[in-house]
């Protein structure tokens, strides 16, 4: 379910409130009633868990708030510890659907969670505050309506109440409870629709952003990188003065060193025996692991076009299609075509394709694959990809592996299992006699097993050889702790921590060449600097950069062509701190007042020429930037009013929940 959560998320800015539920309002409203009678089916449960998932991790499922602990009040309303945990919990979830395994508690820290979650909470509460207060209602007839629109609900066009009932059941919801959120979720959408609806954008505004979206510049750059200054020197003291002023740089990670035994189920193959009567069980048992898809194959040769090619560019390519086919049905080497006049990747291979399954390749190159006999070869045929030529070498039939087929298969398979099984029994063992951290060496000699030491591993790293999984566990590991049986790859592991380190900054002997070489690397990039100062001092009085340059070998001048905004720079890349000095230049003021520091490094820039867009283009765009405008400026004014709104109200946050 946490995985379904993370792939929708419903924008909705409001908490419940202590209504009535719409059954108690709608007690003789016999469409209500008939829906609850008749509801259910799981196809539709994951749609629905959707639905109300946001409400109830908005804090919007608790109907015993009142009688709850509360970590924060909003003008007199409570919210409770529940909502705060349901919403915190929603929050931290659609961080680790984004983020995965690198989640850790200091990330969720960093993300600050825990105030995510209660400024949600506030936000929400003021909502439905407002929308009391504004008189806001929803007809029960409305209510109805939307129920019964809402797809999960609905089986062959038309509500079903019997999928309404189940479903609500399989998530905990009560048909009261749910139509109590669907009411307030109405209402509030109501209440966002009433602060945007006088968000305007003017055609003045929709010109001003397609010109500047659209607008082209080329300019001329001049890259300043600290590496073309390799002369220089550093002296002893100024690396012991940039060793003292970046100390910090240089703390080491905390480092531990443990020692392991593993059971590697590799060790234990020759004690994994497996029976006749093992293997035939198997065989009988998992019949379609050893059934065998029908196969083709094949060769073609690929004639490239477009799927939004116009019809005069496809008949000319079905055409070129069509003459090789020719010459292939006439006797000519297909495999010696495919290398002449094939457009696709196995053009080197003579078109070959090898087997391939009924539907691993497009649909229509399938099924006409599939058709042909062995030696037969295609009309053209037109795919996503262009047109095809395809001749079929083998057709192999759909079948079963014959006992004896898979015998050596199956023995593989039940050996690695059982060999498994052991080593683990063999972790097993040792874990149970060892009682006491102290009796691992003793009880891992007796038993014949190697323990092997490690050498200093950080989080990050792990030890040599076995990598990260391994220092997940063992950094959890209180001093000389045996961790339980911990599997790492196909092994089986127990881990035990003989010594930690803490982070340190290391004395400037042991580091001296790492020091060194950062040191000349802050020299080299000063002296980039006050280079690309005196230059482009030196433009501004020559006029140009061409002229500035005359005769400095170590500057070299490139030009851009024409370019917009979201364009990369030509032998640059993505930068876009330069590609914003750059569109900050105009045919006034070709040079910019300093030196840019661009994502990428230094560079000194001048203004070639700078186009507005065509006035046609902006036709076409019209209606996609007015919605795109209208949509910012309706979410702009939307955060100002729920932010003034928090600035008068009265908000109180409970000192146990502050300091916890």
């Amino acid at each position: 379910m946490h995985h379904l959560h993370s792939t929708l998320t419903i924008q909705k800015d409001y908490i419940l409130s202590d209504y009535k539920t719409i059954s108690q309002i709608l007690k003789g409203n016999s469409m209500l009633n008939t829906m609850r009678e008749n509801a259910g089916s799981w196809v539709i449960k994951v749609l629905l868990f959707f639905i109300v998932l946001a409400f109830i991790f908005m804090g919007a499922g608790s109907f015993n708030a009142k009688r709850a602990s509360k970590v924060a009040s909003v003008n007199g309303d409570a919210i409770t510890i529940s909502q705060y945990q349901q919403t915190y919990n929603r929050v931290l979830e659609n961080l680790r659907a984004q983020l995965g395994n690198r989640l850790n508690d200091e990330m969720i820290k960093m993300f600050n969670v825990k105030q995510q979650a209660i400024d949600e909470l506030i936000n929400t509460t003021l909502l439905r505050q407002a929308a009391v207060k504004n008189g806001l209602r929803v007809a029960d007839t409305e209510l109805v309506e939307s129920i019964t629109r809402i797809p999960a609900f609905q089986k062959n066009g038309a509500f079903n109440n019997q999928r309404y009932k189940q479903l609500l059941g399989q998530n905990r919801m009560t048909p009261e409870s749910f139509e109590t959120m669907q009411k307030e979720a109405i209402l509030l959408d109501r209440l966002r629709s009433v602060i945007t609806r006088n968000a305007k954008v003017s055609d003045l505004e929709i010109r001003e952003w397609y010109n500047w979206e659209n607008t082209a510049i080329d300019i001329n750059y001049a890259a300043f990188k600290p590496e073309m200054y390799k002369g220089i020197e550093v002296t002893d003291q100024m690396i012991e003065e940039y060793y003292n002023n970046n100390k910090n740089s240089y703390i080491t990670q905390p480092q531990i060193q443990a020692r392991y035994v593993k059971f590697d189920p590799d060790a234990y193959k020759a004690d994994a025996v497996i029976s006749d009567d093992e293997i035939q069980q198997y065989y009988t048992e998992q019949q379609d692991e050893f059934k065998v898809a029908e196969t083709v194959s094949a060769r073609h040769i690929l004639f490239k076009v477009t799927k939004d090619a116009d019809k005069k560019t496809a008949e000319d390519a079905r055409i070129k299609a069509q003459d090789v086919m020719e010459k292939a049905k006439s006797g000519e080497e297909f495999a010696e075509l495919a290398k002449t006049y094939s457009e696709g990747p196995s053009k080197d291979k003579g078109g070959q394709l090898g087997s391939f399954k009924r539907g691993s390749m497009v649909k229509p190159f399938s099924d006409a694959a599939f058709a042909m006999a062995v030696g037969d070869i295609s009309e053209p045929v037109r795919t996503q990809f262009g047109w095809h030529i395809i001749k079929v070498e083998a057709h192999n039939s759909a079948s079963t592996m014959t006992f004896e087929e898979a015998s050596m298969q199956i023995t593989e398979k039940l050996a690695d299992r059982k060999a498994k099984n052991i080593a683990y029994d063999a972790a097993v063992s040792l874990y149970d006699i060892t009682f006491d951290g102290e009796e691992f060496e003793k009880n891992t000699k007796d038993s014949g097993l190697e323990l092997v030491t490690t050498d200093f591993f950080t989080m990050n790293k792990g030890p040599n050889g076995i990598g990260k999984a391994f220092a997940d566990t063992a950094f959890k590991l209180p001093m000389m702790e045996l961790s339980d049986i911990t599997e790492i790859g196909e092994s089986y592991y127990l881990i035990q921590i003989l010594n930690k380190e803490p982070e340190k900054i290391p004395a400037l002997d042991a580091i001296k060449e790492a020091v060194t070489k950062n040191t000349k690397q802050a020299q080299q990039k000063i002296a980039a600097e006050e280079a690309a100062k005196k230059f482009l001092e030196k433009v501004k009085t020559a006029g140009s950069m061409a002229t500035a340059a005359e005769g400095d070998t170590l500057i070299q001048i490139e030009t851009t062509g024409s370019m917009n905004r979201n364009a990369s720079v030509p032998g640059v890349g993505n930068d876009k701190k330069l590609m914003a000095a750059a569109f900050k230049l105009t045919l006034d003021n070709k040079l910019p007042e300093a030196v840019v520091q661009g994502d990428t490094g230094l560079y000194v820039i001048e203004l070639q020429t700078r186009k507005l867009p065509l006035d046609q283009g902006l036709n076409i765009a019209k209606n996609n930037i007015h919605d795109r405008m209208l949509s910012q400026k309706q979410t702009a004014l939307y955060s100002s009013w729920v932010n003034n709104l928090r600035e008068n109200s009265e908000i109180t946050i409970s000192k146990e929940f502050i300091n916890n």
